[in-house]
């Protein structure tokens, strides 16, 4: 009897043990796996909160204009100049000007053709003697190494060769003065942009310090309207002034987003690298 109870803890010893060790195994792969899904929202977090932080546009001091917070004029100019795609067509278009002109002054060179050769064999030339009749000489003319460098004149290396040359260097000229074009042109349109921006700022303060106004002009209209101080005439005449003030701001907000889109993509850079640094 004691040896069967004895047996009977055993097993329960053992039973109990096990459940123990597989506790633990359970705790231990619910903690890894905390940790895990805690680092894995971390990173998602930050990159997240990187890409938000980069597609934000840059706050603007609503108490300055906006003029006084971005960098000088000519300094926009040279950022869009240097960022130009049109731009740098027209430098590529100039270097190949000047490698085609380059290499119409160096055509000269084919003109000149150096030749390596070797001939062997029996290629005797024979001649009778006419002073001993009978006998014959020969001689190898042929045979050997021969080197040489020819040199060809063309006539046209004398006739056209100096007005070709002044083809390619007025097609040169032509390119950059092209490209002197569209840099005019694209700091033409960076200012007229550059303005519109500022108007459109200045305008969107206005509309929304009017905004403000007839909204507080409005509350204030209601609590007269329940007092008995003004009629419902009155109360609607405000109310529509200050639905016009709304909508006025809404439109002035419009133009300056699509003005500050507009730009970013004729400067070339993000918004944030025309704003002075504080």
């Amino acid at each position: 009897m004691h040896l069967a109870d004895a047996s009977v803890i055993k097993q329960q010893m053992a039973a109990i043990s096990y459940q123990q060790k597989h506790y633990q195994i359970t705790m231990r792969l619910k903690v890894f796996l905390t940790l895990f899904l805690l680092i894995f929202c971390c990173v998602c977090y930050a990159q997240t909160s990187s890409a938000i932080q980069n597609s934000t546009p840059v706050l603007l001091d609503e108490q300055k204009e906006l003029q006084q917070q971005m960098i000088p004029l000519d300094n926009i100019l040279e950022l869009a100049v240097n960022n130009s795609p049109s731009v740098k067509f027209q430098n590529d278009l100039i270097e190949s000007a000047k490698s085609q002109l380059e290499f119409s002054k160096k055509q000269w060179s084919n003109n000149i053709v150096g030749f390596v050769n070797y001939s062997a064999g029996n290629q005797s030339i024979v001649s009778a003697d006419s002073q001993s009749p009978g006998m014959q000489t020969s001689s190898n003319v042929t045979n050997g190494l021969r080197v040489g460098v020819q040199v060809n004149l063309p006539l046209f290396e004398l006739l056209g060769r100096k007005s070709q040359t002044k083809i390619y260097k007025h097609d040169l000229n032509s390119t950059i003065n092209k490209k002197d074009e569209s840099i005019q042109e694209l700091k033409k349109e960076v200012i007229l942009q550059y303005y519109n921006l500022l108007y459109a700022s200045n305008l969107l303060t206005i509309r929304s310090e009017a905004k403000q106004s007839t909204i507080n002009e409005y509350a204030i209209a209601e609590k007269q309207f329940r007092d008995g101080i003004i009629d419902v005439g009155e109360l609607s005449r405000l109310k529509t002034i200050e639905v016009n003030a709304r909508a006025d701001y809404e439109e002035a907000k419009r133009q300056f987003s699509t003005y500050y889109s507009q730009f970013e993509v004729l400067v070339g850079v993000p918004f944030q690298q025309l704003i002075l640094k504080r």
